[in-house]
């Protein structure tokens, strides 16, 4: 098993992959179970409250709260070349949704800083955790695990799910929602309710509020993965 985590003050961002859903692999039920177990097992010991720790501030932090249109000067704080890609990815994925601009910004100006995390800030197998906006400590922080290692695909999931609890989406029940707690296989969107979710926070783009185009053409634009 894998664990993705980003515990956002009093929301978990998990996203758990197991083994045991892999397509086309025949797995015992006994692992499947066990699986199960350990995702039940996380998700009731989530943490309330916000985390802090000794990284740069960022003073523009404030501007991830607006709820009109954002512009975000983001700091890479890391020493992974893939985490960086994939998160400049993940954060143009979003600004496809929201009316917000981001820019690289190496400096405290920032509002956004990805983090190589501390390694007590991990519990056991977790691989990121993000600050939720709103809390007394938040200062834009998503902190990775430097001692995972993710293949490109599931780290830009994961960044796109730690930064939708950064935008304030709480976790979803919907199994093909990129915020579900469970990164399954398949494809999976940025669903209605995640949709609702941001309205009541940030302001969407056209078409995102609007719902114009095909149920298709809809469909295919909110898609995280293949």
């Amino acid at each position: 098993m894998v664990v993705y985590a980003g515990y956002q003050g009093g929301m978990a961002g998990y996203k758990i992959l197991c083994p045991a859903f892999r397509q086309g692999r025949r797995t015992p039920m006994r692992l499947i179970l066990l699986c199960l177990m350990f995702a039940s097992t996380v998700v009731a010991d989530e943490p309330i409250g916000a985390w802090t720790g000794p990284y740069p501030l960022c003073d523009g932090h404030a501007e991830v709260l607006k709820q009109e249109p954002m512009n975000l000067p983001v700091r890479f704080s890391t020493s992974n070349a893939k985490l960086k890609a994939v998160f400049a990815r993940a954060m143009s994925f979003w600004a496809s949704i929201l009316e917000m601009d981001w820019h690289e910004e190496d400096s405290q100006a920032c509002a956004i800083q990805v983090l190589d995390g501390d390694a007590g800030l991990f519990k056991p197998g977790e691989a990121a955790r993000a600050q939720f906006p709103g809390t007394p400590v938040f200062q834009g922080w998503i902190a990775f695990n430097p001692r995972f290692s993710l293949p490109a695909n599931e780290l830009y999931l994961t960044a796109v799910h730690e930064l939708g609890h950064m935008l304030g989406l709480p976790h979803s029940s919907n199994a093909y929602s990129v915020m579900y707690f469970l990164a399954l296989d398949g494809p999976v969107f940025v669903d209605g309710a995640d949709l609702a979710a941001l309205a009541a926070r940030h302001r969407l783009r056209s078409v995102a509020a609007s719902g114009e185009g095909s149920a298709a053409t809809r469909k295919a634009w909110k898609r995280v993965s293949p």
